[in-house]
């Protein structure tokens, strides 16, 4: 990234809105040292308030961003003392008038500094040159260093080296509180400058002495508004429409309705640029969170957007959520992520078309309109598509705007390839060359446009001022730039192009200021973004700055874990109600702003892994107890737990350990939200009896694995079945067969009585006949006389009287 001017100052958490700043306030001033600054910031804060006078440009909403100077120093991790020379009004210097001047000492440390003396002083010569600009600079740059090097050790400074120039005023200092900021206002007269009065620049340096010892120093230049105007630079500038880095994929609509409030973010943002030439580039987080709540929205929300969609200013994209695309394609994606779905989010109720969110706030019908044409609203009851969601009529769609120094080789052609053809690169991801060329360049083999670094530092700088005195100083380094830039003898026409910060600590109103001293300063004229990428292209050297390590790592394992997600999906209905939002955090959590809070991003690393590792068990096979196998086949008993909010349809698969069970099928089942069911697979008997590890597994139709195997022990005994059957056979076999035993016996013993009958009695003479008469006619009564011998029956038929005849 382009470094900031006070090397000691680490760079500052955005103030403007924020439960990210809050939070990084918070965690700065939990050190003793700290919190005694930020007491002693506080009661200066409040005696600056009342008697500090804003500067002509300030609002009321700036006094909302900016706070306080004593605020301002609280709010600094490192300090030091820090001293600011610049103009009581205005950026400019004006020789042959008194010369009306404000000196800011401020204290960051934790000790009071004691009364001393501030040291005004001059270049000593002529500032016509950039060596001569750098070399003046430099020197303050190195004191601040390297008081705030010292501020632990020795609060009222070291001893340092005086400054190169010329002393043309002294006034007295008063001692000054831990946090405290002071203003020493001091007047010039017209002859102070006169050595120096044509020259294009002329630098001011002020010395801060306590007790005989030089404290810190600084220096500061400032445009010479005498000085006759040469040829104008083009100058394009890029701002980031952004909202404050979180983990979730769209914004709240309590948040969308403070931020769109009056004194809103989005509109302080809005309200900076609009109308101004300067190219936004906006997240398209912003327009789909409003955008997804249809009806819903805030009406405030609605307004904004309604105020974006009429903005003459060029208007191209962010990666959504602002995501980091250089550190995408370090892990070897072709295609920067992108959302993939929003139907998670989208109530009907909230698309009937009427009411609110009609017109220019709901999401167009036609996925590629004409730049000119406005968004129309869906019909009525139907649900808008993800393009339609993020469809905006950008001026143009094909620029990267990586974070500052990210870039490695090979990076810009993969983005090339993936639809982005021209990236924006930080001064600091290419070699230094020649100052003043153009922004259009060639860099490893790839179309860039580089900000340059003598104009995009200030205008950070400024950008991010929390004291009128450190804007000015920082706008009048900016002014002195540019007099040298259109003085100097670079091939003309010559268009730059110098980016606002993004993420950390950009004020709308000194944005605003900022862009008002640019339009009035006469050494520049506005150019496009498009103007800076068609001009003629520079060869320039790209610095391979890959991102560490240890970002990469877990920028992997966020892929990674998205990716699993996704999979994971295919067990429900619609994949999309799991895998939108997944996708939608995922590329929150790339957001560049948290690259200025490391530890707060591994912390939300950490946190949604863990949700996701939870979403990823939230379906599985709860474990069992052994279950017993009696019969050649059965159903193997498996209960299956749905923890998600979805209904969940899986495959169960059981894998036996041995050949004593086969399992031939699979079962497949729907278990209702947040639910248990029991499922039961078929198994068939093997070969043998004994023990069976069954491994029951899930996978989704699709055939991905959910959950883990879980393994259930079995004991069969299949041949219990036909040791049974045939213990009933050899019962029934015996059952009947003593019953047919009986039936002979009894029979043999009938036919031995009758023989033992006839054996033992008198027979007639034809007892052969006689037998088998009484053989044939079994039935027939048996006849005896008066002596009780046995005669022949009678004939059937035959009375006793035909008997006797004859």
């Amino acid at each position: 990234m382009v470094s900031e001017s006070n090397r000691a100052r680490p760079r500052r958490s955005r103030v403007e809105s924020t439960d990210a700043a809050r939070r990084c306030s918070t965690r700065d001033a939990a050190g003793p040292r700290r919190a005694i600054a930020g007491l002693g910031a506080i009661a200066a804060g409040i005696a600056m308030l009342m008697t500090a006078p804003l500067a002509a440009h300030a609002s009321f909403d700036a006094s909302l961003e900016a706070s306080t100077p004593a605020l301002a120093a609280a709010e600094r991790s490192v300090g030091g003392v820090i001293v600011r020379v610049a103009p009581t009004v205005g950026t400019t210097i004006t020789p042959g008038a008194p010369i009306a001047l404000e000196v800011e000492v401020e204290n960051a440390t934790a000790e009071t500094i004691a009364a001393g003396s501030i040291r005004l002083l001059r270049s000593a010569g002529a500032i016509d040159q950039v060596a001569e600009l750098d070399a003046w600079v430099a020197q303050g740059r190195e004191s601040e260093a390297a008081g705030a090097t010292a501020a632990d050790s020795a609060p009222e400074g070291t001893a340092q080296d005086p400054l190169d120039g010329v002393v043309v005023a002294e006034a007295e200092a008063g001692a000054l509180a831990p946090g405290a900021v002071d203003v020493i206002s001091v007047t010039l007269p017209p002859e102070a400058i006169d050595d120096v009065d044509d020259t294009a620049v002329i630098g001011l340096g002020a010395e801060l002495h306590v007790d005989g010892m030089l404290v810190a120093s600084s220096t500061e230049a400032y445009a010479n508004a005498a000085a006759a105007a040469s040829d104008p630079i083009s100058l394009a500038l890029a701002y980031p429409l952004t909202v404050p880095a979180s983990a979730t994929g769209l914004l709240d609509a309590d948040d969308l309705a403070t931020w769109t409030s009056p004194f809103g973010l989005l509109t302080r943002q809005l309200d900076a640029v609009a109308g101004r030439s300067v190219a936004i580039a906006i997240d398209p987080r912003i327009i789909a969170s409003i955008r997804v709540l249809g009806t819903a929205a805030p009406p405030s929300a609605l307004v904004w957007l309604d105020r974006l969609a009429e903005l003459p200013n060029e208007i191209f994209p962010l990666a959504y959520a602002d995501a980091d695309v250089a550190a995408q394609v370090q892990l070897g994606l072709s295609v920067p992520i992108a959302p993939t779905s929003f139907t998670d989010v989208l109530d009907p109720a909230d698309f009937d078309g009427d009411g609110a969110g009609a017109g220019d706030n709901t999401p167009p019908t036609d996925a590629t309109p004409a730049p000119d044409e406005e968004p129309t609203a869906p019909p009525a009851g139907e649900l808008p598509t993800t393009e339609q969601l993020l469809e905006w009529p950008y001026t143009r769609a094909d620029i990267a705007w990586p974070a500052d120094d990210t870039v490695a080789a090979g990076n810009l052609g993969v983005l090339a390839a993936s639809g982005l053809t021209t990236a924006i690169l930080a001064p600091g991801n290419v070699e230094a060359g020649e100052p003043w060329s153009n922004a259009a360049s060639n860099v490893d083999a790839s179309t860039a446009v580089v900000a340059d670094a003598r104009l995009t530092e200030p205008l950070r700088e400024a950008s991010e001022a929390l004291t009128d005195t450190e804007w000015r100083a920082a706008t009048g380094l900016l002014g002195a730039e540019l007099a040298l830039g259109s003085s100097s003898t670079s091939a003309r026409p010559l268009t730059l192009l110098a980016t606002f910060d993004r993420g950390a600590g950009t004020q709308s109103a000194r944005v605003t200021a900022t862009l008002d001293a640019l339009a009035a300063n006469p050494a520049v004229v506005p150019a496009s973004i498009s103007d800076a990428i068609g001009a003629p292209t520079v060869e320039r050297m790209l610095v391979d700055l890959p991102e560490t390590d240890p970002r990469r790592a877990n920028v992997d394992r966020l892929v990674r874990a998205e990716a699993d997600i996704t999979a994971f999906s295919s067990i429900l209905t619609d994949p999309q109600q799991l895998s939108g939002p997944a996708r939608r955090d995922l590329l929150a959590l790339l957001d560049v702003a948290w690259l200025d809070d490391r530890p707060a991003w591994d912390a939300a690393v950490g946190e949604w892994l863990l949700t996701q590792r939870n979403t990823l068990g939230a379906v599985s096979v709860v474990p069992s107890s052994q279950i017993n196998v009696v019969s050649s086949e059965t159903g193997v008993p498996t209960t299956i737990l749905n923890a998600l909010p979805y209904p969940v349809t899986v495959v169960v698969d059981v894998d036996p350990s041995n050949g004593r069970l086969i399992v031939d099928d699979q079962a497949t089942v729907t278990v209702e939200p947040e639910s248990r069911r029991i499922v039961r697979v078929p198994v068939a008997a093997g070969i043998g009896n004994g023990k069976v590890n069954l491994t029951v597994s899930l996978t989704s139709p699709t055939g991905v694995p959910i959950g883990a195997p879980v393994v259930i022990p079995a004991n069969v005994q299949a041949d219990w079945e036909g040791l049974g059957a045939a213990i009933l056979g050899i019962v029934a076999v015996a059952f009947f067969g003593i019953g047919v035993w009986r039936n002979i016996r009894r029979l043999r013993k009938q036919r031995a009585e009758r023989d033992a009958a006839e054996a033992s009695g008198t027979t007639d003479a034809s007892g052969t006949a006689a037998a088998a008469e009484v053989s044939g006619a079994a039935d027939a009564p048996v006849v005896t006389d008066a002596s009780g011998a046995i005669t022949s029956p009678a004939p059937t038929g035959e009375s006793g009287d035909e008997r006797n005849d004859g």
